[in-house]
């Protein structure tokens, strides 16, 4: 009776396997995949390329979602507008030429896929979710319509703006009456920050402190350019920070995944 038992679990398996095979596949090809990593970061055409590479090489099915997931510690406001490769561009490719909603395109930060040489810098991933798959590991989220980056003043130079305190003066003024917002100022450098503009960095940082705003509600950096440089004539070292504003619709969903 006990070898009859055991035959019939046998056969039982036998008949299962395949189909378990069957199954596991399904859920392989189901799942959200890696399609790029911009561990170096990247310039705007290359961005471009490679979102125009990814609906021509993708099965539609296959990235039914997008997801632009930046590897992070600092909260998803600040990585979105520190990562090396701008997930603000990529989003605004998908939705303005690819067909895609603002709804099928998220923003994700997650603090497992940090740089394992260069941990404190943002990275940038995009990722294919095919229809009904889950989102790749991320401690937050929001939708590409629920978080823009907004440039503020009114006098462009050289990857900064001349009237920097004005603008300033108005990154303030936002964060004070959007309590989601979040600011940023950038000195953007070449090669090395030049002394002059941090020195304005020092003074943007002095009009921040006295405005009596919480720290954690804006940034100011020196940050390498990663887009593209003339070298003849060979840019010079930019002189002005850049003002940008960080304007969240909703409260993040900050929920483990």
């Amino acid at each position: 009776m006990r070898l009859k038992t055991t035959h019939h679990v046998v056969l039982f398996l036998l008949l299962a396997l395949p189909d378990f095979g069957v199954f596991a596949q399904r859920n392989v090809a189901d799942a959200a995949r890696l399609f790029k990593r911009y561990d170096p970061g990247a310039a705007y055409n290359r961005v471009t390329e490679d979102v125009l590479t990814l609906s021509l090489s993708v099965k539609a099915k296959e990235r039914a979602q997008v997801a632009v997931r930046v590897c992070s510690k600092e909260p998803l406001p600040f990585a979105l507008a520190t990562a090396g490769a701008d997930p603000f561009h990529i989003a605004d490719l998908l939705t303005g030429g690819y067909g895609y909603t603002a709804e099928r395109v998220t923003f994700l930060r997650s603090e497992d896929c940090l740089s394992a040489k260069e941990p404190l810098r943002s990275v940038t991933e995009i990722w294919t979710i095919p229809e009904g798959a889950s989102l790749p590991a991320h401690d937050e989220a929001l939708k590409s319509n629920e978080a823009k980056l907004v440039s503020l003043g009114k006098r462009p130079s050289n990857r900064g703006v001349r009237d920097y305190r004005r603008a300033i003066g108005e990154l303030i003024k936002n964060l004070r009456a959007n309590p989601t917002s979040k600011g940023v100022v950038f000195g953007y450098f070449l090669k090395g920050a030049s002394p002059l503009l941090q020195k304005r960095l020092r003074e943007v940082t002095v009009i921040l402190k006295q405005s009596g705003l919480p720290p954690d509600r804006y940034l100011v950096r020196r940050i390498a350019w990663n887009d593209e440089v003339s070298t003849y004539p060979p840019d010079s070292e930019p002189t002005y920070p850049s003002v940008f504003v960080v304007k969240v619709a909703k409260e993040k969903d900050s929920a483990r995944r």
